[in-house]
């Protein structure tokens, strides 16, 4: 493709007005297919007329005829402005056909996003969603993903985030294990031992993470089903363990004070797609939370 000097080219609304009187015949026609008054085309007209210094339009009659210039100009201008209206109205037409690209952590993803995405398609039944659950952040540019859940600070560079909502950790164990004693030390505990800070946790509600059963299990969602399955205490955010604990499959231990999680919207910067927008509204309404203070 070769190089395009602007700072050379006329106008494009000038262009623009040449193009529509030569291909409607006239100005008027031309004003009424570009919006505007008849003598704002015939001005833009002359206007590149004098910066070409050469005439395009010539008056024949009512109508106008163009010359050997004039004619040269449409139809190169016709096939450059053709080129790019089916090159976005197909760029539009692709925008519509592609579908939402999700990530959010694993347990989120199963325990919040899933069970709540026939609402949105309920009231979106045209825009398809592809959901990634994923343990660690993706570049969303470069991996080409519309929408992130994150956790963290919300301080990420090159993205934009929106504060969701706030969560607390808490520990759960299916009714089987959960009354099996009150001293804690004595209960089988699932716990990833790779993450450092639940020997820390531990550690807060006064038990030992040498001394302790535990079972080491990486997928949060395994570890949800196997504690709803009685092989031992789990931490886990209040959001993720929420049905599991009101259907009984879980209970929540009392234990001292554990970190809060903070959730976040992530975008790509820029203008997003009309289906990002509805599906970022939609997240708020349904799970969003107060502003953070």
């Amino acid at each position: 493709m070769p190089e395009i000097d602007w700072l050379h080219l006329p106008a494009l609304s000038s262009l623009r007005a040449f193009e529509a009187t030569a291909r409607l015949n006239g100005f008027s026609a031309a004003a009424r297919a570009l919006n505007v008054t008849p003598a704002a085309v015939a001005q833009q007209v002359r206007g590149l007329e004098a910066e070409l210094g050469v005439a395009l339009v010539l008056r024949e009659g009512r109508g106008l005829a163009l010359t050997q210039a004039g004619r040269q100009l449409a139809t190169a201008l016709g096939d450059g402005f053709g080129t790019i209206a089916k090159g976005v109205q197909d760029l539009r037409r692709s925008d519509r056909n592609r579908g939402l690209r999700v990530t959010a952590t694993v347990a989120f993803s199963q325990t919040v996003l899933m069970p709540r995405l026939p609402r949105f398609w309920a009231d979106h039944p045209g825009i398809p969603v592809s959901l990634t659950p994923t343990q660690t952040p993706v570049d969303l540019l470069r991996d080409g993903y519309d929408l992130a859940i994150r956790t963290g600070l919300g301080n990420w560079p090159g993205v934009s985030a929106e504060f969701l909502f706030r969560t607390e950790m808490i520990v759960a164990g299916a009714p089987s294990v959960v009354s099996q004693s009150d001293d804690l030390s004595t209960l089988p505990w699932i716990v990833d031992v790779h993450y450092t800070p639940e020997d820390d946790w531990l550690r807060l509600g006064g038990l030992d993470p040498e001394t302790i059963r535990i079972h080491s299990m990486e997928n949060p969602i395994l570890s949800v089903t196997a504690a709803e399955a009685g092989l031992g205490l789990i931490f886990a955010t209040d959001v993720v363990v929420a049905e599991s604990l009101a259907a009984g499959r879980l209970e929540r231990v009392p234990y001292p004070p554990l970190p809060e999680t903070t959730y976040w919207m992530v975008t790509p910067p820029g203008p997003q797609r009309a289906a990002v927008t509805a599906f970022a509204d939609w997240l708020r309404a349904e799970i969003g939370g107060p502003a953070r203070d």
